[in-house]
């Protein structure tokens, strides 16, 4: 279980990164927004041909509109804080632990996403040390505990 937890930080991370994005996009405050039209014309001189102008402005955005997107921008924000609380408490965990070596190896493995070839060259072990350090290390924790139980 534990294990699932800390594999799914890195993946919590991205998402947050995401959202933000998302809720950066929405240009969150801004109550106007940008339109643009094509109307058909003909040139100001002679021989006066049929042309198609582009015109762009800004609109003032509806109540409704302004009101939806407020609501998915807390959405957003709340999303985000759920899985920032996540990746807190992953980080906790990480860092109750009494071993530093595996502290670190959870470290850059989880929180850093590096792969067992990386970990072991940051520690300057091979990886299938890193690896079988981390291995005994889970195995150490009863089955079916969470990060949650053990902070």
């Amino acid at each position: 279980m534990i294990k699932q937890e800390l594999t799914e930080i890195n993946q919590l991370k991205k998402e947050i990164n995401l959202l933000r994005q998302k809720l950066q996009e929405l240009s969150y405050g801004d109550s106007e927004t940008v339109v643009s039209d094509r109307v058909k014309g003909s040139m100001a001189q002679f021989p006066y041909l049929p042309r198609t102008f582009t015109i762009v402005g800004r609109e003032e955005m509806s109540e409704e509109c302004l009101e939806q997107r407020n609501q998915m921008a807390m959405k957003i924000r709340t999303k985000t804080q759920e899985l920032m609380s996540k990746v807190n408490r992953a980080f906790q965990f990480i860092e109750s632990i009494q071993d530093s070596n595996v502290r670190q190896i959870l470290t850059y493995r989880y929180i850093d996403g590096l792969t067992w070839e990386q970990t072991g060259e940051c520690m300057s072990y091979s990886w299938e040390t890193v690896r079988k350090k981390h291995d005994r290390f889970l195995k150490s924790i009863p089955n079916n505990t969470s990060i949650y139980d053990v902070i």
